[in-house]
Formats: structure tokens, sequence, C-alpha cells
């Protein structure tokens, strides 16, 4: 017979694979075993604490069972725990309302205390063994600092999309409150699939002891889209797991595979079900019969199943989640604490009138603008109902509706612009100060340009972005060039997963240049045949505010004709050039009719690889370097040569021209011109007089912004 209360061994139901139900559907209704494995699996350690603390809290679970059963006289203790919901958006429907928060709660407490309207329907005989649980969930009134709270928190929060591959301490930081205090549920747009998973996750969360008392990632993460109506029951199964419960199938989150067993004597063992509601009185090969069910007989409706008819919890699982709440394991006896739901602490029975906590962001989610240009700001106040708006803005920005919850505010002025939000109820005001950077759209890319980055450092108007300081980024390199000798890479043997790295052009006018092309070159190696780096060719019209995807090439593209896939590093011959026109993709359309675009270069690493390359970055010049250089008929001769060259080119209109020599390093050797010159043929002379020692050499002329150059040899 199974015991009533027994330790649940993890180790060996954790190394099952994910099949079943996970890789047939598109849901994965929990993926709470799976989040455990996956820290244990990064630390040991972690695995050997959490599996010690299990004898303490089985035994902490019987000894508080006992106390209750010896005190039968007494009223049934009551367990409140109070909550706070932690939403994080970036401005979309995943920013859910109040009211989704607590009628999802709502929904829970009816779970918990058997009061749902289907409750009454659970099938026998398992409708006796579903009682109410004396647990409730209740908002949090007061936060952290004693200040006013309704315990329901928005947050903008790129973490929305919410990935575990990184460091889950840093996932974690900044949002929770103390554990041991409040139960955190953290809401986000997507619970982002680990390798080798398929499926929606719906939400997943640690059974006490995974990580000790306080621990800031001790939450229920959940997806925001399953809170509506009785979906919201996924987040009473998440909750069953906070408090301790298996899944009825036992420690796996693979349903429907093998026998399993939540070792609790009135749940049947079972194989468990997935999106399917079979009679409870038939088909269950995994149960023999007891004095609590039959042989056959499965609790399908129970709510640690993944049935599409959850409705209800056993006694034992009730019993469970009260002798967790009794425990100090996790910290979990202290939250029904009265001192903690009292109002020096959560203060759940408090009022919760509480002033607004202002917040706002434009509708562009970016606080850049061009000058002359608007953005509409959008109210995200929260922890109370807000009665009146005033907006204002400095540095003379014009705000077009001064009290509404939104408004248009336009920038005529380059610098920053200072915009104020005050939200205000009958309890007191927020107020928010948010600074728009205001940028000079005046087009500093102007064509025809080939851009091939042969001066020192980055050319005028352009930029790198480096999001992660301490690594590596774009910088200028004379090891390989498609023409000249510089170009721009990224040493990705020093990179690290997921960083990302951006080479920003100036704003060019595409509207006043009809028919304006715009190419570049790359050269790029694999460092592994499972290398999944990406470079992604993106697109601003609103002076790098905002950025739309235009074409993402992925590293086997990139490298298929270039470098192929080596360890050694990549240093790219003249035929490993790869060549790529923009202007030909159907995304272009979006910004021919744009006088403020902006092209930037993003790469994306998955870790240690081998170099990329980026040069010979062409304005309205589709032909490229070489076909202009024939186009201006620019030639060098003799070439070798011991003494004096002659550079000769051809003008159709009078052009502003440099003509300039570099050495191998860079280093600028002679300034042979700098002038305008009129239309026709013409011819200068480097080398005069032998000046140059024996060597290589590069003859860079730049024609109204146009470079190209030639390799020189001296002998």
């Amino acid at each position: 017979m199974k015991k009533q209360i027994v330790h649940v061994v993890l180790s060996a139901v954790f190394a099952m694979p994910f099949f079943g139900f996970s890789q047939q559907t598109n849901i994965r209704p929990c993926d709470t075993y799976g989040a455990m494995e996956q820290v244990f699996a990064q630390d040991p350690q972690l695995r050997i604490n959490y599996q010690n603390s299990q004898q303490a809290l089985e035994e902490q679970i019987l000894n508080y069972t006992q106390l209750l059963s010896q005190n039968k006289s007494t009223a049934a203790p009551e367990y409140t725990i109070p909550v706070v919901f932690h939403i994080l958006h970036m401005g979309g429907a995943e920013n859910i309302t109040d009211a989704q928060c607590i009628s999802a709660l709502n929904q829970v407490n009816s779970d918990l205390a058997k009061m749902g309207a289907d409750a009454a329907s659970v099938a026998a005989p398992f409708n006796n063994l579903y009682i109410p649980s004396d647990i409730k969930l209740m908002l949090a009134k007061k936060d952290p600092n004693g200040n006013c709270t309704n315990g329901i928190i928005h947050r903008y929060d790129t973490r929305t999309n919410w990935d575990r591959t990184g460091n889950m301490a840093a996932l974690y930081a900044g949002i929770t409150w103390n554990p041991t205090k409040y139960l955190n549920i953290i809401i986000v747009k997507q619970i982002i699939s680990q390798p080798g998973q398929v499926g929606i996750v719906v939400g997943y969360t640690w059974l006490p002891g995974t990580w000790p008392a306080g621990d800031n990632r001790d939450a229920i993460v959940y997806n925001s889209s399953f809170l509506s109506g009785t979906n919201a029951r996924s987040l009473t199964h998440e909750l069953g797991h906070w408090l301790g419960l298996s899944h009825t199938f036992g420690a796996t989150n693979n349903p429907g595979v093998a026998c399993g067993d939540d070792n609790l004597q009135d749940t049947p063992p079972t194989k468990g079900y997935f999106s399917t509601c079979p009679s409870s009185l038939s088909g269950n090969s995994c149960a023999v019969a007891t004095a609590t069910y039959g042989a056959g007989q499965a609790n399908v409706e129970n709510i640690m199943d993944y049935s599409s008819c959850p409705k209800n919890f056993t006694a034992d699982q009730t019993a469970r989640m009260r002798g967790v709440l009794g425990s100090p394991t996790a910290g979990r006896s202290n939250l029904s604490n009265a001192t903690n739901l009292g109002s020096s602490f959560t203060d759940v029975n408090g009022a919760g009138n509480c002033a607004p906590i202002a917040d706002f962001y434009p509708s562009t989610m970016s606080f850049t603008v061009c000058k002359g240009g608007s953005l509409n700001m959008k109210d995200f106040s929260y922890n109370a109902t807000i009665s009146s708006y005033q907006w204002a803005a400095d540095n003379s920005a014009i705000v077009a509706s001064p009290s509404a919850s939104t408004t248009m505010i336009s920038f005529p002025v380059v610098g920053t612009s200072n915009v104020t939000l005050t939200a205000s109820n009958a309890n007191g005001s927020g107020v928010i100060v948010k600074a728009v950077t205001v940028v000079d759209n005046t087009p500093g890319m102007v064509g025809p340009v080939i851009e091939g980055f042969e001066g020192a450092g980055l050319p005028a108007n352009w930029a790198v972005v480096n999001p992660n300081p301490s690594s590596v980024t774009w910088v200028q390199t004379n090891t390989a060039a498609y023409e000249g000798f510089n170009s721009y890479y990224i040493n990705t043997f020093a990179n690290q997963a997921d960083h990302e790295d951006m080479l920003i052009t100036p704003i060019i006018d595409l509207a006043n240049n009809p028919g304006s092309t715009f190419s570049f070159r790359y050269a790029y190696a694999k460092y592994t045949a499972a290398t999944t780096d990406e470079l992604a060719v993106e697109g601003s019209k609103d002076c790098g505010g905002t950025w739309q995807n235009i074409y993402t090439i992925a590293a086997s593209v990139m490298a298929n004709g270039s470098g192929g896939t080596t360890t050694a590093p990549f240093f790219p011959q003249p035929d490993q050039w790869k060549f790529y026109d923009l202007s030909t993709h159907p995304n272009w359309n979006n910004y021919v009719s744009s006088n403020s675009v902006m092209f930037r270069f993003k790469f994306k690493s998955a870790g240690i690889g081998n170099y990329i390359y980026i040069d010979a970055v062409n304005l309205d010049a589709p032909v490229g370097i070489n076909e202009l250089t024939k186009a201006t008929r620019f030639t060098l001769y003799p070439n070798p040569g011991k003494g004096e060259s002659t550079v000769n080119f051809s003008l159709n209109d009078a052009s502003d021209i440099a003509l300039n020599v570099y050495d191998v390093s860079g280093r600028l050797v002679e300034s042979i011109a700098q002038a305008n010159y009129a239309s026709g043929d013409h011819s200068l002379t480097v080398n005069k007089d032998a000046a140059y020692n024996s060597g290589v050499y590069f003859i860079e002329l730049n024609v109204n912004g146009a470079r190209m150059s030639k390799k020189l040899i001296v002998q």
C-alpha cells in the first residue's frame, strides 16, 4: 500500500527524455520537472541539496499532519497566501489587465475551496474526496518597502520573452519579492522552450526545497495567454507544484508513456491523460482496487493531471499542500503567519487604496525620434484606478492632448526633451519623467558612396553598438578586405551566446534619391557544423528609434561559398567575399519613400565561433567598386614599378577628388590631391622621385565620397 506522505524520488524520472505528448502537440501544459532538471544539470550540488531537503520536508509534513489530527477539537487552520503578480510586457497583449489577474485568482481560490460550478460533477468516488482546502490566495497590499500596492505590478521588460537558457539568477533579478513573504507569479508573453522541446509552455514552478529559502527564483512563471476563465486552472496546477504536489502520473512532464504514481493514497497510479477526458471508471490499467477506488479507475479530472476536464484535488493532496504550508522548508510556513499577513508586512486585509505609480511609453516603444517628428505617448500607469492625467514636455516640444491618457507630442528641436506624466486619483499622484532624444535627420550618407572603411576608425556618422561592453564587437581590421586593405569584422572566437552587435550606417535620404540601391560584401566561416550565428540587416525610418528586419542570413548560407566550416581563424581570399544587393529584397520597398533611413548589420552570435567581415558598402552604386572603377577608367601603371607611377581617371562631371597613398599598416604615406576637378581625363603621379621604399602600397581614389583603391607594388 502507498504511504499517505512519502518522499518523491526525482533523479530517475528526471532523466526521461521529452517525448510522448510534447512532440505531438503545440501545447506543453507544464514544464516544472524540465525546469528543475535544467538547473540540477547546471549545478549538481543543487540536486544534492534538494534531495537532502526532501527527507526533512517529509518529516515536517508528517509531524504537522499528526499535530492537526491530535487537535481535532480545534477549528481547522486557515492558510492565507499573500500574492503579487509581476506582469512583464513590451506594450502588447501580454500586458494583461488587473481584472484578468483578479479573475484568475478567483478561479484558483474557487478550485481550492471546492466552490467551482462544476465541483458537484466530479466523478465518484473522487467527488467525496474533494474537500475545501482552507487555503486562500490574497493580493498583497504592501510591498517589501511598506508602500501601498494593489499586488499587481506592470513592468516594461524584454524578459517577457522568458528565455531560460542563460543565467537563471539574472533572469529573475529585480522582479520577485521575498518568496518567504509573497507568492510571486510572473506573467510573461512566452516561455521559450528549452533545446529539444516542442510546444507552447503554459507555466512552470519549483517544488519546495529546489532553492534555499528566500531565493529570488522561487516563483511561478506563467503564460499570459492562459489566464481567462477555466484556463486559469493551469495556474491552480502550478500552485499545486509550488505546494509540493507531483503530477498524478509521477514526477515527469510526459503523460501517456508509463504507469506513474504521485505516492498519495487516494490518487490511483496512472499513465495520465493529455487533452482528453475519458471516463474515470474505465481504462486505467495501472490501478488495482483499494479501499478508496476500484480496479481500472483513474482520477482523470484531477487538477494535477493534463486532461481536458480538470476539476478536483483529493483529500490527500489537500493534506499535503497544508503540510507544506506548515513546513519551514523554502520558508513556506512564514507565508500564512499572522505577522506576515498583518499591516506591518503584506497587509492582505488592508484597503489597498493606493496612489497610482505613473509610467508611459511611446507606441513605438522607443524614445528616439527625428527632428520634426512626433511620438504617440501611451499611459502604462498602474497600482490604482486613475482619475486624471497631466502631460508636459520641454525643449519646445508640443503636447497635443495634455489631459488625456494618450497624447501625441511633436519634437521640433534637436537635443533632449524631458516628457513628464502625472497620474492622479483621490489617494495621491504618481509622477515620472522620461527623456526623448531628438536626432538631427540631415542625411549623412549621400550617394553615390562606396564605403570601404579605408580611413582610420569609423567613417563619419557611422556607429557601433555593443550592448555587452565587456564582449567583442565590430572593429576595423587590415587583415582582410574585399577592396583596399580595411574592413570591419567581429572576432567571434571570444564571443558569447546570444550577444548582438550592430554596425550602423549614417542617415540616408532615399525619398529624394529614387532608384537608389544599397549593397555590401561579407565573408564568414562557421566554427562547427552546428554553429547557428546569423547576420540580420535591419532598417529604421525614424533615426534609429525603431528597427525592422529586412533580411536575415543564416550561418549555413553565409558560410556556403565563403569560408565554409573551420576551427582555424578565417582570412577570406578574394573569391570568398559574397555580394548582396539589399535593394533587390521585397522589404526594400518599405524604405524608398523615406528621407531618414538608417541600416544596420546586426550579428547574433551562437557562442564561440569564427570571423565575420563586412566591406564595400555601396549606396547608389549597384555595379560595385570594380564597375565604378571601370566607369572612371581608374588605372595605375607601371605596376609593379621601381619609380614613378601614373594614376589616370576620367570624370563625366566636375567632382571632388582626393588621392591618397597608404602603406599596408593603414598609415597615410602621402596625400597627392584634394580638390574639385573638372569633367574630362586626368593624370596624377605617385612615388615621385622614387621616394617610396620597396613594398606594397594602396592607392585610394575618392570621387565625391566613393572610394576606389588599387594595390601598388614598388620593387
